[in-house]
């Protein structure tokens, strides 16, 4: 019997990209060829295929939820950008910390601006400060004080 030189490891390409979990596309397949290729004398046992085909199963419906996961958490942090503009032109009361995180007192301001950071609502107040909006602890409505000529 004769082996044809072109199915031996070293002639066959090695830009095969390492993928450490193994995707529902790939579970497939593995599942067909193991399929194709069993014995047909001994095949696999039912109780084999019905936990192999379950497995499957729950990948596909764990990669299913995930998807839908980062689609909620999205419009969840979406929804809460929209809802912190309610702030803008807003007295603040907000918490200030040092730089090791220790609470150091709070101040008041006004909100200008707020701008979705990376997972984060900030808050750029009339002073140019930055706050994160886990920092407000009190909203009231802004005070127009407007200063009468002459005075």
């Amino acid at each position: 019997m004769k082996i044809d030189k072109s199915l031996y490891l070293a002639n066959q390409t090695a830009n095969q990209t390492k993928q450490s979990d193994l995707g529902k596309d790939e579970f497939l397949k593995l599942l067909m060829a193991q399929l194709k290729h069993q014995d047909p004398l001994d095949p696999m046992d039912d109780k084999q295929f019905i936990s192999q085909m379950a497995t499957f199963s729950q990948l596909e419906q764990s990669i299913n939820m995930s998807e839908t996961m980062k689609t909620l958490a999205n419009q969840q942090s979406q929804s809460n950008f929209l809802a912190y503009s309610n702030l803008i032109n807003k007295e603040i009361t907000y918490a200030v910390y040092d730089s090791t995180g220790e609470y150091t007192g709070q101040e008041t301001g006004r909100v200008q601006s707020v701008s979705f950071t990376g997972n984060d609502v900030v808050l750029k107040l009339a002073n140019e400060d930055r706050i994160a909006a886990s920092q407000v602890m009190e909203i009231t409505q802004a005070t127009n004080e407007v200063i009468a000529d002459g005075e």
